[in-house]
């Protein structure tokens, strides 16, 4: 199995990076729905040409099996004002 180091401190600069760059193009007239759609695909083509066949289903299949953890903007922000 591959094994991916990645820090809290780098996924979390990351995704606020990845967060404004979104919110940027959505301010552009771009659909939110196609920044994610390009971002996922993305995303999934960095999986597929990184990993081996059976690593990438594993990362898919982890992907889809965590669906309900993932936060709605809403949700980070009403968090990120409590603390």
């Amino acid at each position: 199995m591959t094994t991916i180091n990645t820090t809290d401190e780098e996924l979390m600069a990351m995704e606020i990076s990845y967060a404004n760059l979104t919110h940027k193009f959505v301010e552009e007239g771009f659909s939110q729905y196609a920044c994610a759609a390009s971002m996922v695909k993305l995303a999934f083509m960095i999986y597929k040409s990184s990993l081996n066949a059976e690593d990438y289903n594993t990362m898919i299949n982890s992907i889809s099996d965590n669906r309900d953890r993932i936060k709605s903007f809403s949700e980070i922000e009403k968090f990120s004002r409590l603390n």
